[in-house]
């Protein structure tokens, strides 16, 4: 009997220890989902979207400034069918005076003169009365109408329409660079609707300084930005993404451009900033195919990409000549 007394009792003791095993195993349990629950969750990181918006914005601006050097190599001519610099696979269809505003209409279908994109739409030159582009202070507009750009290598398009605002700020004109002028300045302010690869339009607007400098075969070009808005300064460019998030492009290093190597940024600096994706990234010009910088007058061919997002960075390089 006593022997089975002894039994029980030392049952009851395992029991409560159990129990009090059990309890601090559930408060322990308890502590550390509380302290999982206070500790910040990691935000996956994403550089994608960044890298788009450095193709695109480069895609935006190489088409806007094909057009626009195409623009004044038709108002620095003589004003006529034969003589008016009009650029590959481009006519033009009408010339006609409005109050006291000179329109020219220009059609493209075709390649450009290198032959790597393929140009649609019509492009409208308008030019006060009376206005010679050469002087200082002068401006025209140029409007773009189902612009649309197809490169040819790997089929990516983009399509522009709206208008841009040119005006010829120190005088001169580029064609007589090296022979009187050492460099003629312009400013263009322009707001677009940009399509890519048949996507929903997107807002668009550019504030660039332009700087060209050099001799006819050896034209540089410097770009500056100018544009304020939504607390940003020295913007290029801002609107809406692909995905319609704000954007804003600031140039914090003039980025320069060669003519001898078909315009491409051969240095400078640009900032991108996704405030909706708090990320931002910075793309510096003027790397070759091994990712190191160019020597002397070697072309560009790649730029290199510095992200920010959530407390995280990463670096990449990309081909200059990348997809829309």
């Amino acid at each position: 009997m006593k022997t089975f007394v002894y039994y029980l009792k030392q049952n009851k003791m395992n029991l409560s220890k159990s129990i009090k095993l059990i309890a601090i195993l559930i408060m322990a349990t308890l502590v550390v989902a509380a302290c999982k629950k206070d500790e910040p969750e990691e935000i996956p990181t994403n550089s994608a979207p960044v890298q788009q918006l450095s193709t695109d914005d480069k895609s935006v601006e190489d088409n806007v400034d094909e057009v626009i050097i195409d623009a004044t190599n038709v108002l620095s001519g003589n004003h006529n069918l034969k003589n008016m610099g009009l650029p590959c696979n481009a006519h033009l269809d009408t010339v006609y005076t409005h109050n006291d505003t000179i329109h020219y209409h220009i059609i493209y279908n075709g390649l450009n003169c290198i032959q790597n994109k393929h140009r649609q739409g019509m492009v409208v030159l308008k030019l006060r009365q009376n206005t010679q582009w050469y002087l200082p202070g002068s401006f025209m507009i140029v409007e773009f109408h189902n612009y649309h750009v197809t490169h040819v290598f790997n089929g990516k398009s983009v399509l522009l329409n709206g208008m841009a605002s040119l005006e010829n700020i120190s005088g001169g004109i580029i064609q007589l660079l090296g022979s009187g002028f050492n460099s003629v300045i312009h400013r263009n302010r322009a707001h677009f609707r940009v399509s890519f690869n048949g996507q929903i339009p997107r807002e668009w607007q550019l504030a660039k300084m332009l700087v060209y400098s050099g001799s006819p075969g050896n034209l540089m070009m410097a770009v500056n930005g100018y544009g304020i808005a939504a607390g940003y300064e020295n913007l290029l460019s801002w609107g809406k993404d692909r995905d319609g998030k704000d954007f804003y492009v600031q140039v914090s290093e003039s980025v320069t451009f060669r003519e001898g190597c078909n315009w491409v940024p051969s240095s400078g600096e640009q900032v991108y900033s996704l405030p909706a994706d708090n990320l931002k990234a910075t793309a510096t010009f003027g790397f070759n195919h091994q990712n190191k910088p160019v020597m002397g007058n070697d072309c560009p061919t790649r730029y290199r990409l510095r992200w920010q997002q959530h407390g995280h960075s990463g670096t990449i390089f990309l081909p200059l000549g990348g997809n829309q």
